[in-house]
């Protein structure tokens, strides 16, 4: 991956150390307890389990429980503000004395089964506006986890989840301050256990960068670089639309915390990042469809049969098959698809790209490129949902038919048990490919990539009262 940092010298990015409220180890010996997952990945018995977790632990903040008698006045957003002012009066939370950054990494295991790591360090980083070029997205956003978050932001005036950033550096200027800092102790260092069985422990460790001349290195090299968004879309929106109001009501610009967001950034020139696949299991589709479907991808695609692989059988058996689906991956344009009382599994491959293009060159918008309709997903969407099971673009967007997971074992599960007529199993988008169509302006179908592991909620919070940074 090549350098981006630009030329000019004008800032193309403003990051900088902040005063976090965080968790106070002189009255929380668990602080690892404390956290959980983001918002977004949640489920309701995740939720319940984090309650149980531990009575201080940052569910009650990011995800409060909804009651039946919520109202305006007592709801999940107002209880978070009430736990936030009770724990910081009662001293489980603590503000840092002095502006830093926090040098946050991850150890964990790759679906592959190897060993990988990922480093790098949560500031705050001013919120622009997307036609600036400066700040990148990859993904569309929906309205609904907009507004809830914004009604989290405005009655805590606080924000408690990092989201994901990346930026490619191939000098070693940040990367040398991070690896200085690590050679002390981290000040926690939490091994998560998965609520999934199948998934292997996370181990997060956090080290705190006060010194001034370590944050002025990070902070000079950072306004050279693009940051491209990896996971926090809607947070981002949503810090975009609060900034806006407050600007509006506050008649002023720029000097309010408001204006910056808080973000895990990682430089991707030194680090493997990793994305998973979203694989799609479908539902409440008419029969007949789903019994030509076979036939009908026959047109497109070159079909590799596994009929000793059964739903219900070996796990090892299934991981096997999932190599062989990503090394054809790599040749291809391949996917993995299985059905409800069907026979076996399957492998499809695309057999002419070109014929392809034809296909789909009056269903696109003339603006998108060959590299963006070529994406696995586009490929999917196109000729097999769309055109071979009816699943339109307003289907997709309401959810009528498609329920995504990263978990392969959940979709083999739901097929297997009937809860799903079939599922499609992806490969994982290429970094490289997000960062080519990002730096496009072209944004990724939803549920394009899943970047793991996800940098838990809990590390670090950062305030947005009305004093001027």
């Amino acid at each position: 991956m090549t350098d981006n940092a630009t030329p000019s010298v004008s800032t193309v990015n403003d990051v900088r150390p902040f005063r976090a409220i965080h968790y106070n180890p002189d009255r929380v010996e668990e602080i690892g307890q404390c956290l959980s997952q983001p918002y977004d990945v949640i489920t309701p018995e995740q939720q319940s389990a984090y309650y149980e977790q531990h009575e201080f632990n940052v569910v009650r903040l990011i995800l409060n429980k909804e009651r039946p008698e919520d109202n305006r006045q007592s709801n999940r957003y107002t209880r978070a503000c009430d736990y936030l002012q009770d724990w910081a009066k009662r001293g489980i939370l603590k503000t840092s004395e002095a502006p830093s950054f926090w040098v946050y990494e991850q150890d964990y295991e790759t679906s592959l089964g190897s060993r990988s790591s990922i480093k790098g360090f949560i500031g705050i980083v001013r919120l622009r506006d997307f036609e600036e070029g400066c700040v990148i997205p990859h993904e569309k956003v929906m309205k609904g986890p907009i507004e809830d978050r914004m009604r989290l932001a405005q009655s805590t005036e606080t924000q408690f989840e990092s989201i994901w950033g990346f930026y490619q550096d191939s000098s070693t200027r940040t990367d040398s301050v991070l690896e200085t800092v690590c050679r002390s102790a981290p000040s926690l260092d939490y091994s998560e256990k998965p609520f999934d069985d199948s998934e292997s422990p996370v181990r997060h460790r956090l080290w705190n960068c006060q010194d001034a001349e370590q944050c002025k290195t990070i902070q000079q090299r950072m306004e050279q670089l693009k940051i491209y968004i990896a996971d926090g879309h809607h947070r981002y929106h949503t810090m975009l639309a609060l900034r806006n109001e407050k600007r509006k009501r506050k008649k002023c610009t720029d000097t309010g915390p408001w204006e910056y967001i808080l973000m895990w950034l990682v430089n991707a020139s030194s680090n493997d990042i990793t994305i998973l696949p979203y694989h799609r299991m479908i539902h409440s589709v008419d029969p007949a469809r789903l019994q030509a479907l076979m036939s009908y991808l026959e047109r497109y695609f070159t079909i590799k049969s596994f009929p000793d692989l059964n739903l219900d059988g070996e796990s090892r058996l299934r991981d096997e098959w999932l190599r062989e689906l990503r090394a054809s991956g790599e040749k291809t344009h391949a996917f993995g698809v299985t059905l409800s009382g069907g026979n076996g599994l399957f492998t499809v491959a695309l057999k002419n790209d070109e014929a392809y293009l034809r296909e789909v060159k009056q269903l696109q918008a003339p603006y998108h490129s060959d590299a963006w309709k070529l994406l696995d997903v586009n490929i999917l969407n196109n000729l097999v949902l769309r055109n071979g099971l009816g699943i339109t673009e307003k289907h997709l967007s309401e959810q009528t038919n498609v329920t995504y997971t990263h978990r392969a074992g959940e979709a083999f599960e739901r097929v297997c048990k009937g809860e799903m007529q079939m599922a499609f199993f992806l490969n994982p988008t290429k970094l490289e490919q997000v960062i080519t169509l990002s730096q496009n302006g072209e944004v990724l179908p939803r549920k394009s990539t899943f970047f793991y592991p996800k940098p838990v909620s809990g590390l670090a919070f950062y305030p947005m009262g009305d004093t001027p940074l």
